[in-house]
């Protein structure tokens, strides 16, 4: 898809409209390449020398924004917010981000979609993260913005997309998934999301898909109802390094009654954890706001 008029600007109507029946729409261009491998290789150095981390897991990769200056600027990037602003309203919080980097001879990610983010370690009935109080204003709820911060292509382990299929639950979420530490199956940590398959016989593989080859400095947007998956890794060399910001509503309640978080094998506190406004007003007061990140980095707001 080609970009919108300026990178500032937001969707156009075609856009838009494409947005609606596939489920995504992109790539967009951030960064230059170079300046993709710059901002990462300072984002690295800043979490190993973050005074106040949000947490200490190394398997729950999630919410370096709230420590990480690079990061927090990077989750309110105007190119970001303004596109964020045509599907969703002027009223826009980050409430998540992960780090999701692909090493070499890394097998994919399985076929998965969701909506709540329900969490659990294995076998237990997961806890939905977010719960929706109002229809959405426009187009969605939820979106995530999902950076390149190296290249992503093909034998990268770039992300794939089922277009449309954001419109039918394939998945149920609301599932408990056993774990296999030594699991080398197309999975997340051990987990196979077939499980969560709502009609057994369904075969993702067998639909048509759309993988989505980016390069270094680059973002997609998409529903995380979208079924998505990844590639593997087939270089013997190269790191694929992807960065997703979460994004939702004001109107949503994030980790309401949940202190701890459970999941892939490993637990963290959320005493730490507070949402970004990047776009216009909360007028709910659902959430915490964080106006600056645990080092004290304030947060811009583009609009």
């Amino acid at each position: 898809m080609a970009s919108a008029t300026s990178d500032v600007d937001g969707l156009t109507d075609s856009q838009v409209a494409f947005f609606k029946e596939n489920g995504y729409i992109g790539p967009f261009p951030l960064y230059t390449p170079e300046d993709a491998v710059r901002r990462w290789n300072r984002a690295k150095l800043e979490m190993v020398v973050s005074k106040n981390k949000p947490h200490h897991s190394e398997v729950i990769n999630y919410d370096r924004h709230l420590d990480c200056a690079a990061l927090s600027e990077h989750v309110t990037r105007p190119e970001i917010v303004s596109k964020l602003r045509s599907l969703m309203g002027d009223n826009i919080l980050c409430w998540k981000t992960n780090i999701f980097p692909k090493y070499p001879g890394d097998a994919g990610t399985g076929w998965h979609q969701v909506e709540t983010f329900a969490a659990a370690q294995a076998g237990e009935t997961p806890v939905p993260a977010l719960k929706y109080t109002e229809n959405p204003i426009l187009v969605t709820s939820e979106l995530t913005v999902w950076t390149a911060f190296s290249p992503a292509r093909r034998e990268h382990g770039c992300l794939t997309f089922i277009p449309g299929s954001h419109k039918k639950w394939y998945y149920d979420e609301s599932k408990p998934m056993s774990q296999k530490a030594d699991s080398k199956r197309h999975d997340f940590f051990g987990f196979d999301y077939s499980e969560l398959k709502i009609d057994k016989d369904w075969d993702p593989d067998s639909v048509e898909s759309v993988k989505m080859e980016m390069e270094a400095g680059q973002f997609v947007i998409f529903l995380a109802r979208c079924v998505h998956g990844s590639l593997s890794n087939t270089t013997k060399d190269q790191t694929r390094m992807g960065f997703a910001s979460r994004y939702v509503s004001p109107s949503v309640k994030v980790y309401e009654n949940i202190d701890r978080l459970r999941e892939f094998g490993d637990e963290i506190d959320l005493a730490y954890h507070g949402c970004v406004l990047v776009s216009g007003q909360d007028k709910y007061g659902h959430n915490r706001i964080h106006a600056k990140n645990l080092n004290g980095y304030p947060f811009k707001k583009p609009f």
